[in-house]
């Protein structure tokens, strides 16, 4: 008797397929992010940190530009030249105190070309800056032994104080947006060659510079303006600072990652191989001795290992009762089969008494009809055990409408509203073969007794020997025989049985047969 297929595999929480992947994917994605945005960041943070050490150092060259320039002045002078400043900026020029949020990100500005060179042209410095200029130049020299900073004081046309003939700036975009009241900042490539091939510098922080103009105002006016520029520190440096923190997350990437290897190989290669192994076993016919794996990892691995038993099991059921019933079906189609051919060849003989011819014709119907009932049968018990079944045939169902009409049979239900978990066509097929095996044993009376988990059949026909208990239910085993029986009823009623986890057990009883059915729980 096929029992219903009960999991194999334990149950208990295991993460699924797709998280398995999410993380690993995101571990994967988040080393070279992380890695790219750190590499980005310290390259950013050390470019604004020399933007801000060149605008204070900018700020303190303007201020001597502006003091030297003033000094010179003279009691001819005037008028004070270069661009006249509108209000808004006057208001912030002549501020206490003045802040500069950042000018520049490497996300965002693009490294231009190198700084051009300055212009000769046509004009020439006034007498003021000219007084001043070798002053600035030595100041700009002594700091920048320090600062190493580069730096250009240009007057108010963009001339170089510095050059020995005259030279402008003012074409640069940078000098003229401080020519005109503004800060101007830029970052600019150190040669040609890093301008063509950035690659070659692995951080870009010692490939470009980063360049500020910063105005130099005197009564409300841009005199000038203060041309400075210097390359970021490299990154380089800062990494073999930080070597041993550089170090540190390098071993735990490796760590993860090995971490993140082993978990896979753990989690899904391990499991799916012996998998593999059980499913090739199956292929081959070897379905003997396959048990659950020690783990399964995740959860889709463990249904589909649950699968693969079920489906072991289920295969080697069906083979043996392939087998049984094969053997069965040639016993019980010989006898027939024998008496129609016997028969038959009596009936070729000729020179039989009509009442004989008779007999003979009468037996080959009989066996006929025999071999027909038995054939129905079993196409009916093949139906029975089909697994795939409507969804609205599994509803639960009244006892009282399964109840069949059986000619010579009472049928009696202790509770007509009683419910139970059978569709309705398979719980008239049980009942009534279960009524048919009362009517052929004699019995003129059924009672149907359901208490809510067990359905109790019972008969006042001549019930069943005691040698005989083990032996109901097996397919083709019939107390019947020489009327007819083929011993299926009971087979198809358990294969019915067999898809709601039921099972149907013969008890001994003192008047007439008694089967009880039992239901699983919720």
């Amino acid at each position: 008797m096929t029992r219903p297929l009960v999991s194999r595999v334990p149950h208990k929480w295991r993460p699924r397929m797709a998280l398995v992947v999410t993380l690993v994917c995101a571990s994967l994605l988040a080393v070279p992010s992380v890695a790219i945005f750190a590499l980005q960041l310290g390259t950013n943070w050390f470019m604004r940190e020399t933007e801000s050490a060149l605008l204070k150092q900018a700020a303190i060259y303007a201020g001597a530009y502006a003091q030297a320039f003033e000094a010179t002045k003279t009691e001819g002078d005037t008028a004070t030249p270069g661009y006249y400043l509108p209000p808004p900026m006057r208001v912030f020029w002549n501020a206490e105190a003045r802040t500069f949020n950042s000018l520049l990100d490497l996300r965002v500005n693009t490294i231009e070309p190198t700084r051009p060179d300055a212009m000769p042209t046509d004009k020439t410095l006034g007498p003021r800056y000219q007084q001043i200029a070798d002053g600035l130049k030595t100041l700009a020299e002594r700091a920048g032994r320090t600062t190493l900073s580069s730096v250009v004081f240009v007057d108010f046309q963009g001339l170089d104080l510095q050059a020995a003939t005259p030279m402008s700036f003012a074409s640069v975009p940078e000098v003229e947006k401080a020519l005109r009241g503004e800060v101007g900042a830029a970052l600019r490539w150190r040669s040609d060659a890093d301008a063509r091939w950035p690659f070659l510098s692995v951080s870009r922080g010692t490939g470009f510079r980063v360049l500020i103009t910063y105005p130099v105002i005197s009564a409300n006016r841009v005199i000038g303006a203060v041309y400075i520029s210097r390359t970021p520190r490299p990154l380089e440096n800062y990494s073999s600072q930080e070597a041993t923190a550089f170090i540190t997350l390098a071993a735990v990437t490796v760590l993860g990652a090995m971490i993140i290897g082993s978990f896979l190989v753990w989690a899904v290669l391990r499991p799916l191989l012996a998998l593999r192994n059980q499913a090739r076993r199956v292929a081959n016919g070897d379905d003997t001795d396959l048990a659950p794996l020690g783990h399964y990892g995740i959860a889709e691995i463990a249904q589909l290992g649950d699968a693969l038993l079920t489906m072991a099991t289920s295969l080697s059921q069906r083979s043996k009762e392939i087998t049984i019933y094969t053997n069965h079906v040639t016993h019980e189609l010989k006898s027939p089969v024998t008496s129609i051919v016997g028969a038959a060849e009596l009936l070729e003989d000729g020179d039989l008494p009509p009442e004989t011819q008779r007999a003979l014709a009468a037996t080959i119907r009989e066996q006929g009809d025999r071999m027909t009932r038995l054939l129905d049968q079993l196409r009916e018990i093949t139906r029975a055990r089909q697994h795939v079944l409507g969804q609205s045939s599994h509803v639960p169902t009244r006892l009282s409408q399964m109840s069949p009409a059986e000619d010579g049979l009472e049928i009696s239900v202790n509770d007509g509203q009683a419910t139970l978990p059978l569709s309705l066509l398979h719980g008239r097929t049980i009942l009534s073969h279960m009524a048919q095996n009362a009517r052929h044993h004699s019995a003129d009376r059924l009672l149907l007794h359901w208490n809510g988990r067990q359905l109790i059949i019972t008969d006042n026909g001549r019930g069943f020997a005691d040698v005989d208990l083990t032996r109901l239910g097996q397919p083709f085993f019939t107390t019947r025989r020489e009327e007819g029986g083929t011993g299926l009823g009971l087979a198809i009623v358990i294969a019915i049985l067999d898809l709601y986890g039921a099972t149907l057990r013969p008890v001994r009883h003192e008047e007439g047969a008694r089967f009880e059915i039992f239901f699983p729980g919720d």
